[in-house]
């Protein structure tokens, strides 16, 4: 396990070992821990990238930022930031092939599918105005980088289930639209870690920048 944070007159020292999914982690995580190594200069910082589920227990990781919720029992976490996957497409592409109006009219379109971590391959949980409902979709492309996914589908190749804030800005500028507005999946972000934030002064400290960081 990591070393514990000493906050001794005040400026904490030690190791904070952190992982984090690969889209979110280089997008917000990387930047956010990034700020706090200035403002904690005495912090030694180790990020790991990791496109799989993790046991902060088993692989002495004190921080591990997830999308989605906490599922194991031994665990603790703290929500971050509200967030949600939304279907979106390039205009090209909805120019071509229309809109679908339904849900179960996904099937009859080229999706874009990726698996993150633990997400079942393909197949989609979405909230809609008749509660949840699931959709297995057919995928013409498929990659294990959320990134690659993001580009197809500004390129017109397909429709795509992401996390609003990989999208947010596409959908600002026009180059993505979205589609079934009324669907969406929770995908908030979350800290999950070892042990309660009350023994641990090193992971507060951290769950506490990263709450207020994110939520700008």
């Amino acid at each position: 396990m990591a070393q514990e944070l000493s906050v001794a007159g005040g400026m904490p020292r030690g190791l904070l070992h952190v992982s984090a999914s690969p889209g979110f982690g280089r997008n917000h995580v990387a930047p956010a821990l990034s700020e706090f190594a200035v403002r904690y200069p005495e912090v030694e910082i180790r990020l790991e990238i990791l496109d799989r589920p993790v046991d902060p227990v088993a692989e002495g990781i004190d921080v591990d930022i997830r999308i989605g919720g906490l599922r194991e029992p031994h665990l603790y976490a703290q929500r971050l930031a509200e967030n949600q996957r939304v279907l979106c497409a390039a205009p090209s592409y909805l120019t071509r092939h229309g809109r679908p109006g339904t849900l179960a009219e996904l099937v009859q379109h080229r999706c874009l599918v990726i698996r993150e971590r633990d997400q079942a391959f393909g197949v989609w949980h979405l909230q809609g105005p008749a509660g949840m409902e699931t959709v297995k979709v057919r995928s013409t492309l498929s990659a294990n980088d959320g990134e690659i996914i993001h580009r197809w589908a500004r390129d017109g190749y397909g429709i795509m289930l992401r996390s609003f804030w990989d999208v947010a800005e596409g959908l600002s500028t026009g180059q993505l639209v979205r589609v079934l507005e009324g669907y969406g999946q929770e995908a908030d972000v979350w800290a999950v870690y070892p042990t309660r934030l009350s023994r641990s002064p090193k992971v507060r400290m951290l769950v506490r920048f990263l709450v207020d960081r994110l939520a700008k």
